[in-house]
């Protein structure tokens, strides 16, 4: 959605001509044109005759709430407002959507929105205290944008302008083309732009379907890609019966083959009338990796190598912790060889860690003070990059999963942090309207996720592997505090912070990465914070363990809650799951864990409060429930490179 003075003196007019003659149809001879197309392509107005247009139903309720806001002097007239002043844009829609979510206007959204009249300060019923939240124009402004149908028409000239521009996220100095090109592409909702001064843009999910499309065909003249083209497509891959015609047409612009059969670009059209035609995925998913748990990785794949010359050198957890062990030891024995003790001398990102290695007497006492393997190793499992599994006398060992084989071949150059915000950068672009905070899109870009005008091989892999994944929960007790520290309506980071009060910065936002990743939390645009869905299940199930638990949840008592499930019997009144005591040997069997881990992530799910003596608790339940909702229950398409 855009209206900027020139859509907003349109609309005005067509209004007031309405009001003053009681009839629609209003004759635009003497109007610039441009302006009222953009605004048909919104669905705010339509043609009733060649040189005449008038208001939708919506686009006339919208006018209505724009004259309202003027006559009550909350905005400016618009004869007042500065040149390029956005009244709606989709950064600003993209506020109003993150406002109504958290159930409080975020701190970057605040003085835009109320600029806009979509924003006003509230006095809370229950504390009396005052937050700023949504308008009822505001709101209803979200409620017009949700309701609009745009239209979808694309001329030749348009597609050769969307085959020539990044797909983002990028700077918009990097959006090379005319003003009303890029009026047009927000109003059929193909880009979008970024909170909360438009520093970026990105093509959103129906864009990059629509870009797509436009590499591999829609070459032609007149319109190429039209919502009539789109159901016409859909008849033929449907089989159904259409007009000679329309199959020459389809087939000149390379949609079909001669034989009526679909060619790419046939196949990403009809993926574009299925994002056009409904709901875009609501969720950003995301994954997030520290460098130490990438050594993990390696640490695991070495020892796998070398058990297939010495079963002794499995991947167990003492031989894991030896072998990271020795390696902090080659890097020091490294770093002396190489600068001495020269602390000054070395690369930032060693310096650090040298002069702890100088200080230290023994290096394993250091390594087990500085680095917990196990919650490493949980981390791991929840992302699926390892599974804890059963070795051949019995042990638990770890085997990288295939998620996990393919993170080390991209760190393989550079072994470095992936953060949830830089992967978000990316994946956010998959809704219908967002783009992500331009701090986002600086961290991406700093972990190589994107170039300078869009993701690159690895921001387009880690991108796909956060929606592949199959999260399992795993929270640490300061992980568990931060989560519960986050109030039913919307809180900042900075407010957050404050309220956690305790822990380095490092910890705090690692905490919020992993959250993120697990979808138990969102970070929104604006600088807001919220509990997911999941995120509140898991913090009611959580709430009750016991303070010394390290790990109030982690994958290895999902596994073993997710096993006894399958052998129980669920009483739906009674909120529990019945299991026979004969039942838990096939459980353990279903769990794919090693007997003695099993039993012990049985005796800490007990002690958690998940499992009672037969049966898995309220809790418990709580925790099945969040991880249907960690994951997607659709499928995400990801748009790859257009290079590859």
């Amino acid at each position: 959605m855009i209206i900027r003075k020139e859509h907003a003196e349109a609309l005005l007019s067509l209004l007031q001509f309405e009001e003053e003659t009681k009839t629609k149809g209003m004759d635009i001879k003497e109007i610039d044109t441009p302006f009222y197309l953009e605004l048909e392509r919104q669905a705010l107005v339509r043609q009733s005759a060649p040189l005449k247009r008038e208001l939708t139903y919506l686009g006339k309720e919208l006018s209505l709430i724009l004259k309202d806001l003027i006559d009550k002097g909350q905005i400016l007239p618009v004869e007042q407002w500065s040149e390029g002043f956005r009244w709606l844009g989709s950064e600003i829609i993209a506020m109003i959507e993150a406002a109504g979510i958290a159930g409080q206007v975020g701190p970057l959204a605040i003085e835009p929105l109320k600029e806009r009249g979509f924003a006003e300060e509230i006095k809370d019923k229950e504390t009396g205290k005052k937050y700023v939240g949504l308008s009822a124009a505001g709101r209803r402004v979200f409620e017009i944008y949700q309701a609009l149908e745009p239209e979808l028409e694309i001329s030749a000239d348009l597609a050769q302008e969307i085959r020539k521009l990044p797909i983002g996220p990028a700077r918009s100095s990097l959006l090379n083309t005319d003003t009303h090109t890029k009026h047009l592409l927000e109003a059929m909702r193909l880009i979008a732009y970024s909170i909360p001064y438009s520093d970026v843009y990105a093509f959103t999910a129906l864009g990059q379907a629509v870009k797509r499309t436009l590499t591999y065909g829609g070459f032609g003249e007149g319109d190429v890609l039209t919502g009539d083209l789109l159901w016409a497509l859909a008849d033929v891959a449907d089989g159904k019966e259409v007009p000679e015609t329309t199959y020459v047409v389809l087939q000149a612009l390379g949609y079909i083959d001669p034989k009526g059969e679909l060619l790419p670009a046939g196949y990403w059209a009809l993926e574009t009338l299925r994002l056009w035609k409904r709901e875009v995925i609501p969720d950003a998913w995301t994954i997030a990796l520290e460098d130490e748990e990438v050594e993990v990785l390696e640490t695991i794949k070495v020892l796998k190598e070398k058990s297939s010359q010495n079963p002794e050198e499995v991947p167990s957890f003492e031989n894991v912790r030896r072998e990271m062990i020795d390696r902090k030891i080659r890097e020091y024995n490294e770093l002396i060889a190489r600068y001495g003790r020269k602390l000054e001398e070395m690369p930032e990102r060693y310096r650090q860690i040298a002069g702890e290695f100088m200080l230290a007497k023994d290096l394993a006492r250091w390594y087990d003070d500085n680095f917990q393997l196990r919650l490493a190793l949980y981390s791991l499992e929840s992302f699926q990059l390892i599974r804890t599994v059963e070795g051949p006398k019995g042990q638990e060992i770890f085997d990288l999963t295939d998620f996990g084989a393919r993170v080390l071949e991209e760190q393989a150059s550079l072994r470095r942090d992936i953060s949830s915000l830089a992967v978000k950068a990316i994946t956010i672009t998959r809704r219908s309207f967002s783009a992500p905070n331009i701090k986002w899109v600086e961290e991406a870009k700093e972990e190589g996720l994107i170039g300078t005008a869009e993701p690159t091989r690895a921001g387009y892999f880690y991108a796909e592997l956060a929606e592949s994944i199959r999260r399992s929960p795993h929270l640490t007790r300061y992980e568990a505090q931060v989560l519960a520290s986050i109030p039913a309506r919307g809180i900042t980071v900075e407010q957050l912070f404050e309220s956690v009060g305790e822990g380095k910065k490092r910890r705090f936002k690692w905490a919020l990465e992993k959250l993120e990743a697990r979808h138990l939390i969102q970070r929104l645009p604006d600088g807001n914070v919220i509990e997911t869905e999941a995120g509140q299940l898991i913090d009611r199930a959580v709430s009750g363990v016991p303070q010394h638990f390290g790990h109030p949840i982690n994958p290895l008592i999902y596994r073993v809650l997710k096993a006894l499930a399958q052998v129980g019997t669920l009483f739906v009144k009674e909120r529990r799951i019945r299991i026979l005591p004969k039942n838990i040997k096939q459980a353990a069997r279903i769990s794919g864990l090693p007997l003695s881990v099993f039993d012990e992530a049985l005796k800490a799910a007990r002690q958690a409060g998940y499992v009672g003596k037969n049966t898995i608790t309220e809790a418990g339940l709580l925790i099945l429930e969040a991880v249907e909702k960690m994951n997607p229950h659709e499928e995400v398409n990801v748009f790859f490179s257009l290079e590859d």
